[in-house]
C-alpha cells in the first residue's frame, strides 16, 4: 500500500482533532477564507495545497511538519502559556486558564490524567484563601509583579474579579472526569511556603498563616470525601448520580512535576508545569501516547484510595491532617514567641 501523502497526513491530523468531519470542513472553509467545494477538493487531494495553504493549517493548528514528514523523529511543537499571554496581574492567568478549560470541556468522552508532586492546582480553587496566597507566591516568583514586591500577604488580594475566576475554574474542574496521582508529600511545598512566610514577616497578619493552615485541613478533609464517593462535588455539597468521577492513587515511588493528559474523541494533550505555575502543552501524537503508556504503567504500580479503599484512604489522608498539624504548632509557637 502506498504510503499517504503529506497533504493526506496533515488533513488526517486536522481531522483527528473534530468529532465530527462537518465541523472540521466547516472550520477550514473559514481559515482558508473558501467554500466547502474546494476544501472537499483539498481533502480529496484532487487540488494540492500552496505552500502558505500549508503554513497556515500548520500555524494554525500547531503541526509539527518534521514530525511528518520524518514521522520518528525526536522534535516536538509545543506550545508555551507565558509565551503567549503575559502576565500583569492575577486575572490574567486565570482568564487563560479559564479559557483551555471551557475548550477542555466541550470535548466529548473526555477524561482527565494527573499525576502531581504538590497539590493539583485547579483543587486550590475550592477555598478563596488557599488560591488566594498560591496567587501571591506566583505572583512574587514567578510573574514578578511590581505591586507585589513591598506588600506582605493578606486575603484582600482576592478581588471580586479575581474570585469569579477562580469559581469558573472550580466548576470546570467539577464537570471534569479525572485520575489523579498524589503522594503524601503533596502539600510539603504549600506548608514550607507559608511557613517560611511567618518567618520572614511576609504576611499582614501572622494569624493568616494559622487560618491557611485550617484550610488546608479543610481542603484535605473535602478531597478525602471525594475519594470515598469516587466523584466530584462542591465544598459542602453532596455528589449525586451525574457527579463527574474521581479516581484516587497514592504512589511514593514515582516523583514528577505537575503533568496532565486530557484523552477525548477529539484527540490527546499533555500539559507539563514549566517554571510552574506556567506550562506547557503539546498534542503531539508520540509525545501523548508516551504520556499515556506512562500512566498507565505508573497507575499500575500504585494504590487506589478511592471508593472501597477505606484503609488505604484512612491511612494516606490521616498522614495528610498531621503534617499539616505539625506546620500549624511549629507556626503557633513562634507566632507566641516573637509577638
Amino acid at each position: 500500500m502506498p504510503e499517504a501523502s503529506l497533504q493526506q497526513k496533515i488533513f488526517d491530523l486536522i481531522l483527528s482533532r473534530y468529532a465530527r468531519r462537518a465541523d472540521a470542513v466547516s472550520a477550514l472553509c473559514a481559515l482558508l477564507d473558501t467554500t466547502k467545494d474546494p476544501v472537499y477538493r483539498r481533502l480529496r487531494g484532487d487540488t494540492p495545497l500552496t505552500p502558505d495553504e500549508l503554513a497556515l493549517l500548520a500555524r494554525h493548528y500547531h503541526l509539527s511538519l518534521d514530525a511528518v514528514v520524518y514521522g520518528q523523529g525526536d522534535n516536538l511543537l509545543c506550545n508555551f502559556n507565558a509565551f503567549s499571554q503575559q502576565v500583569r496581574d492575577f486575572a490574567d492567568y486565570l482568564q487563560g486558564y479559564v479559557t483551555d478549560l471551557e475548550k477542555m470541556r466541550r470535548l466529548t468522552d473526555l477524561h482527565l490524567y494527573y499525576a502531581s508532586a504538590e497539590i493539583p492546582v485547579m483543587t486550590y480553587h475550592f477555598l478563596p484563601e488557599l488560591i488566594c496566597f498560591k496567587l501571591y507566591i506566583w505572583g512574587r516568583t514567578t510573574w514578578n509583579l511590581h505591586y507585589l514586591r513591598q506588600r506582605p500577604f493578606d486575603f484582600e488580594l482576592l478581588t471580586p474579579p479575581v474570585l469569579r475566576l477562580s469559581k469558573a475554574v472550580l466548576d470546570h474542574y467539577l464537570h471534569l472526569p479525572s485520575t489523579e496521582l498524589w503522594s503524601l508529600n503533596i502539600a510539603d511545598n504549600t506548608l514550607s511556603q507559608i511557613e517560611y512566610h511567618v518567618t520572614s514577616g511576609g504576611f499582614s497578619k501572622s494569624s493568616d498563616a494559622l487560618v491557611l493552615c485550617d484550610k488546608l485541613l479543610v481542603w484535605a478533609a473535602h478531597m478525602k470525601e471525594m475519594a470515598a464517593s469516587g466523584r466530584k462535588f462542591p465544598l459542602g455539597s453532596h455528589p449525586s448520580e451525574s457527579s463527574c468521577v474521581f479516581s484516587l492513587y497514592h504512589n511514593e515511588l514515582v516523583f514528577t512535576n505537575n503533568t496532565a493528559l486530557a484523552v477525548s474523541d477529539a484527540g490527546k494533550a499533555v500539559y507539563s508545569a514549566f517554571c510552574n505555575p506556567n506550562f506547557i502543552k503539546s498534542s503531539d501524537p508520540k509525545l501523548c501516547d508516551y504520556t499515556r503508556n506512562w500512566f498507565d504503567s505508573v497507575i499500575a504500580k500504585s494504590n487506589p484510595i478511592s471508593q472501597s479503599a477505606e484503609k488505604s484512604r484512612d491511612w494516606f489522608f490521616q498522614g495528610l491532617a498531621k503534617k499539616i498539624e505539625r506546620v500549624k504548632n511549629r507556626i503557633t509557637a513562634y507566632i507566641e514567641e516573637n509577638e
